[in-house]
């Protein structure tokens, strides 16, 4: 009889509300799961959109730094500086100069440029065809970042009479691969020549 009421006492779960219970903790494991590795994929998504920001911003900077420059001489009447500044519009090469020295003298070393190759930026301090088919070429832009896929340069001449006032837009378009997505960013600058050319 004790026997009888201790069995009657026992409370407790069945086996069909056990089996239940952990069909719903796996639903509820399984999505807390997918919302972890959503925001992984999203926060590593935007790590790399930011980094192709800073690469490509970076990037413009150092260009616009350097057009500023171009034209620039200590001996304010030769204008060889400013004879060597070339680029054809829409073109991936842009040819420039300035006297780095300051000794008033065109060298070879003082011809500068920029060109777009094989989805790299390059820049290089001895280029003399306007092509830039020659010179020694250093990579600006690291391809584990950013694949460059357009360098465009165009010429928007403000002004008229005796000084010509030029501003360059310069646009940089790089591209990050965020599987399966392709993401791409464009970013465009205008840049005052600051060494006009007195014609």
């Amino acid at each position: 009889m004790l026997r009888g009421f201790m069995m009657r006492q026992q409370q407790g779960l069945t086996l069909i509300e056990m089996m239940i219970a952990m069909v719903i903790g796996i639903i509820i494991s399984g999505a807390v799961i997918t919302v972890f590795i959503s925001n992984i994929k999203s926060s590593t998504d935007n790590m790399k959109m930011a980094r192709l920001n800073q690469e490509l911003r970076g990037v413009m900077t150092f260009i616009s730094d350097e057009i500023k420059r171009a034209g620039y001489s200590s001996d304010s009447t030769n204008s060889a500086f400013n004879d060597e500044f070339n680029f054809a519009a829409g073109s991936n090469c842009l040819r420039y100069s300035y006297d780095e020295n300051g000794d008033g003298t065109l060298d070879a070393d003082e011809r500068f440029g920029f060109q777009l190759n094989t989805n790299i930026l390059r820049w290089s301090n001895n280029v003399t065809t306007t092509d830039c088919s020659d010179g020694t070429w250093q990579n600006i832009t690291d391809t584990g970042i950013a694949t460059i896929t357009a360098f465009t340069i165009t010429e928007a001449p403000i002004g008229a009479g005796t000084i010509n006032i030029n501003h360059l837009n310069v646009s940089l378009t790089g591209q990050i691969n965020l599987t399966p997505n392709i993401a791409t960013r464009t970013i465009t600058e205008i840049v005052r020549v600051r060494n006009e050319d007195a014609s």
